[in-house]
């Protein structure tokens, strides 16, 4: 016959695994290649499954007992989400930046000349997506899944399943995460920009000199060309930014892993 303490050790254990598949499904709807609309619904709650069973057969003693009481259980899943969401977030920045980089490119280009006549058309960002998914190459190039997996484990460790606080370290940090996307985004378009804004005033150098010349139609035919060669030539430059950047969010996500937690924050 099983006895009380019996069920309190089973019980604890299902709660544990619980919260921990709640912070690793939140983990994967966020974080770069899981987040992608390809990876069914389905397969990410599997692997979520998989990998919270796993996770709680090593680590469910390192947690704290967790109180079975409904509005507390609902508190800890809304927190689990949170940090879940937060590693998979600051993971996926990178991954924005590039395409937000591409999404100015495709304005400066020309392609999403459509807009400007009709502002609710549906024209995708050609380079944006380009660059998003070079960025997405590039971030299993140097292994960025291994670094989400070691930071899903790494944050069980660094923040409990009883402990979160948005301390002000961790608000800044993640207000600096959030500020260095545009910073980068312009680093990444701006051998391109730079290239096109030459094009501009040779162009209206050129409508001085030839005025009867239609540089509004030479400039549609000239700024691709130049645009998508300065993007071939500047595909190393972007792998090597790229690379960089990456690295520089991998330390960040691990501060803000341990600017959640208030006992080692301080």
């Amino acid at each position: 016959m099983i006895d009380a303490g019996t069920v309190t050790y089973f019980s604890n254990q299902f709660i544990i695994g619980t919260l921990m598949f709640v912070r690793i499904a939140a983990l994967l709807s966020t974080a770069p290649l899981f987040s992608h609309a390809a990876v069914q619904p389905m397969h990410k709650i599997g692997i979520a499954g998989l990998m919270a069973i796993t996770l709680t057969t090593f680590f469910w003693k390192e947690q704290p007992i967790i109180d079975v009481h409904a509005w507390y259980l609902v508190g800890l899943v809304a927190k689990e989400f949170l940090v879940g969401a937060a590693i998979g977030f600051s993971a996926n920045l990178v991954i924005m930046a590039a395409r937000f980089a591409g999404g100015l490119l495709d304005f400066d280009i020309g392609f999403q000349t459509a807009l400007l006549f009709d502002q609710n058309a549906d024209s995708p960002t050609l380079i944006g997506e380009l660059k998003a998914m070079a960025s997405l190459m590039v971030f299993l190039g140097i292994n960025g899944h291994h670094f989400l997996l070691e930071s899903m484990v790494a944050s069980f460790r660094a923040v409990p399943l009883d402990t979160f606080a948005l301390t002000g370290s961790s608000i800044e940090i993640i207000i600096r995460l959030i500020t260095t996307v545009t910073i980068v985004a312009v680093k990444i378009a701006a051998p391109v920009m730079i290239a096109l804004l030459v094009t501009n005033i040779a162009l209206a150098l050129l409508s001085r000199v030839a005025p009867q010349l239609n540089i509004f139609a030479l400039s549609m035919q000239f700024k691709v060309a130049v645009g998508l060669i300065v993007l071939f030539i500047t595909v190393p430059l972007f792998v090597m930014t790229m690379k960089q950047v990456m690295s520089v969010f991998q330390n960040e996500t691990f501060q803000l892993l341990m600017a959640l937690n208030p006992k080692r924050a301080s």
